[in-house]
């Protein structure tokens, strides 16, 4: 390709012959799409382009004076600032003061209008919106606009453009209007799960997904199949369980506020960047030290964990439920630029069910890390409590009678969660934290998540899986899966916090046309998410330590499976959206999202 994206250069106009400056957004076949500064977007052949070279007199004309080198230096630079019109000067009156008061009202109370009533009338634009509009721009400064992505802006220039051309052709150009009635429609009406009803089921089905698998798995029988349904309410909550879990999670909250570790920048935002306070490790630690404790003083906080995993499990349902009802409750009173787009449609059902807010705060307190450590956290709990239960029931501790299958499964579990809280910067440049909202789906399944894969050394610890020289298989899994997850995760956030880093400089990229580069080389031109693939090796490494034929102690490396399969194609559909023909040229490169040649 002669031009490459995001290249300004000159067009013939087809129907007046003359030049006029454009800039690349892509290919497609044999012609270039550009852009007009207008907004208008069209395809032309390359004959019709020619590269925009700035036009120098070779030749002083005869009538004006010389001037030395340096005054043309001056002249060039001045060049650079941007060209000020200053109007007439009036001193505002008392009736100018309470006009300006009323509109300073009418702003804030647009600002504060929901994003559906702002979308509506948005959409609806008159003659006397078009006049106004007008007007504004007439009263506007006389300057050039550079067309790059802002830091702290909601909008590019480029999109604010877009915005003032449709208002100023709303009457006359249909296509326009049909354009931005598709962009409306994506966001009031529900694009994912299955729209509102999808996400009914889900939210009803999700809690399910947990909880049975615990019921199937008890001291007296532990396989697949259809679980006993106790009559005794204790057996599904008990208010010791609920107290203890709730009390672990205020731990983690206030423990995350406090100013300990490393302060960092998150990546950029609508609301520019998101400091955060990395000691999701010491907090772990300190979990740790506590846990000791409670063994050193004879407390019963082994029998609690492992005899009580159904209770744990419906608590940290409630506790998600109750939070995301209050999540969902802020959102609906948070800034526009704060909102979730995916959430913000005309179900409630399905807002709720995906979050209003991506990273809701209330003052030190973000609530989504605070979810993702104690899931990390209790992972790690709840193995430790499993070995030492298995340490406890050995009469001796040899290769033949200890349970070597629970002791090399819980110690995989344990590094995988220390990964997660030890590199937790990388976590801020996920999928999961940067864009997905934070609402009945991430609370629940983060206070229950660590239930599904401690499932699998519960098993063990039942079935008591003895050493053998087969372990090594799934060990070997298990460090080509970290490798592969901890290497693609540490490179896409350095590439994520900064593209130029010589560690990178390898790595061949495509621009788009919101400033981002996309990675076709390396292990993400494989692949577009290596990461997951890292991950589900992890787990199918883990789960098959058990030497089993039941589903049982596959049965999160099989949801594992699904949910990212899943997220790979939810990213997609987004990517493409977001991307445009960029993401096209890059999905030609790299045509797999997890597994070469199957997926």
């Amino acid at each position: 390709m002669k031009f490459s994206e995001g290249d300004e250069v000159l067009v013939k106009h087809p129907s007046t012959d003359r030049y006029h400056k454009v800039k690349i957004l892509g290919m497609r076949g044999e012609r270039y799409k550009v852009q007009f500064e207008t907004g208008i977007e069209q395809y032309v052949h390359p004959t019709d382009i020619k590269i925009n070279r700035p036009s120098r007199s070779t030749t002083r004309a005869s009538s004006r004076a010389g001037r030395s080198p340096s005054a043309s230096k001056q002249s060039t630079r001045n060049q650079k600032f941007a060209k000020i019109t200053l109007s007439q000067i009036e001193i505002p009156g008392d009736n100018d003061v309470i006009n300006k008061k009323n509109v300073n009202d009418d702003e804030y109370a647009v600002e504060s209008m929901p994003l559906q009533s702002r979308l509506k009338e948005l959409s609806t634009a008159t003659r006397r919106s078009t006049r106004l509009l007008s007007k504004r721009k007439s009263q506007m400064h006389d300057f050039s606009i550079d067309i790059k992505e802002r830091g702290h802006s909601v909008q590019k220039d480029q999109d604010l453009l877009k915005t003032l051309n449709y208002e100023e052709n709303v009457d006359t150009d249909p296509q326009i209007l049909e354009k931005r009635k598709k962009e409306i429609s994506m966001v009031s009406e529900p694009q994912e799960w299955g729209g509102w009803l999808g996400t009914l089921f889900l939210i009803i089905l999700s809690p399910m997904i947990v909880i049975l698998p615990q019921l199937m798995c008890t001291k007296d029988e532990c396989i697949f199949g259809y679980p006993k349904i106790p009559t005794d309410i204790t057996v599904y909550i008990n208010l010791k369980s609920f107290i203890a879990y709730l009390c672990f999670f205020l731990f983690v909250i206030i423990f995350s506020t406090l100013p300990i570790g490393r302060k960092i920048d998150g990546p950029h935002t609508r609301i520019g960047r998101i400091q955060y306070r990395l000691n999701g490790f010491l907090c772990g630690l300190l979990s740790v030290i506590i846990f000791v404790v409670c063994i050193y003083e004879e407390l019963e906080i082994i029998d609690l964990i492992t005899q009580n995993s159904v209770q744990f499990s419906i608590s940290g349902w409630i506790l998600g439920t109750i939070l995301s009802l209050l999540l969902f409750v802020k959102g609906s009173r948070a800034p526009v630029a704060n909102l979730n787009i995916h959430g913000s449609t005309n179900s409630v059902i399905y807002n709720f069910w995906q979050g209003r807010e991506i990273n809701p705060r209330i003052g030190p307190v973000d609530f989504k890390i605070s979810l993702f450590r104690t899931s990390m956290i209790a992972i790690i709990l709840i193995n430790l409590s499993i070995v030492m239960k298995t340490i406890e029931e050995t009469e001796t501790y040899s290769l033949e009678y200890l349970n070597m299958g629970v002791l090399l499964g819980a110690l995989l579990q344990i590094i995988y969660a220390i990964d997660a809280l030890f590199f937790e910067s990388t976590i801020l440049t996920t999928f999961e934290v940067m864009y997905e909202g934070t609402g009945y789906m991430l609370s629940t399944g983060y206070m229950m998540y660590p239930f599904l894969p401690t499932l699998t050394t519960k098993y063990m610890l039942y079935h008591k899986i003895q050493f053998t020289y087969l372990f090594v298989f799934p060990l070997l899994a298990f460090i080509i899966g970290y490798l592969l997850y901890r290497i693609s995760n540490s490179q896409k956030n350095e590439f994520r916090r900064n593209p130029l880093s010589p560690s990178l400089i390898h790595l061949e990229t495509i621009p788009t046309v919101r400033g981002k580069k996309l990675i076709v080389s390396g292990l993400w031109g494989h692949v577009r998410h290596p990461n997951y693939l890292g991950d589900i090796i992890i787990w199918w490494s883990i789960s098959s330590i058990s030497l089993a034929c039941d589903i049982l102690p596959y049965y999160y490396a099989i949801m594992c499976s699904g949910l990212l399969m899943h997220r790979a194609i939810r990213d997609n559909e987004r990517c493409k959206i977001r991307y445009g023909l960029a993401w096209e040229q890059y999905t030609s490169r790299v045509k797999y999202m997890i597994l070469h040649r199957i997926f």
